[in-house]
């Protein structure tokens, strides 16, 4: 009796739970695109690059367009965070195939062209930040960056008011993203640092990172 329940378990392992998930595209995108996060920023290019073709490719997969769009909105907001100029094409080449809120909303806030209206849409960490954006209260928009949970959030937040930012919440992106060892976004801020400040250390500071000493 024993051996035939220990058969059965078996047969009912290997018909089970060893199954590929149907939308096993979506999970190696996803997971792809998490990799280029922190490829991208820590600037380890070379795997970057990789990482982002492969979170690409596995979105492909699918007529469901919803996952690439979100790689092509992500890749913008990472280029945004590190201070790539970026008008996010991609994700306008293909927008009018999706008729989706959430990512057209987040698309206007990278844009500089969200509406009042659109802000319920945006993930939760960007609202009190875009509505103060809406009324021009940047010391506001300052607090609701610190405040944020999410501290890529906070990069892209930076970012897209870096003439409007306070020392404080740069000096905390800067920490933040050292303590994360996200090379990219450091010398960005430090770079920024030094237009408003003639600080040696600051100099020195991006000399090393960029290997020039």
């Amino acid at each position: 009796m024993k051996t035939v329940v220990i058969l059965f378990f078996l047969i009912f392992l290997s018909g089970c739970s060893f199954k590929t998930p149907k939308n096993e595209w979506q999970y190696k995108s996803a997971n792809a695109f998490n990799s280029y996060t922190k490829n991208f920023l820590s600037s380890n290019d070379m795997l970057a690059r990789n990482d982002l073709s492969r979170a690409v490719k596995h979105a492909k997969k699918s007529a469901n367009l919803t996952q690439l769009a979100k790689i092509y909105l992500g890749e913008c907001a990472l280029n945004i965070a590190t201070g790539v100029e970026n008008g996010c094409e991609k994700y306008a080449n293909i927008s009018n195939l999706l008729n989706n809120k959430e990512l057209d909303s987040y698309y206007a806030l990278m844009t500089d062209s969200i509406k009042k209206e659109q802000i319920i849409y945006l993930p939760k960490d960007y609202r009190k930040y875009a509505l103060s954006i809406k009324k021009s209260d940047f010391k506001s928009a300052n607090k609701n960056i610190l405040a944020m949970k999410n501290q890529t959030s906070m990069m892209v937040s930076s970012a897209l008011i870096k003439n409007k930012l306070s020392k404080k919440t740069r000096d905390e992106i800067i920490r933040i993203a050292s303590f994360n060892g996200y090379k990219k976004v450091v010398l960005f801020w430090l770079q920024e640092s030094l237009k408003s400040s003639n600080d040696e250390k600051i100099e020195k500071k991006i000399d090393i990172l960029n290997n020039n000493l």
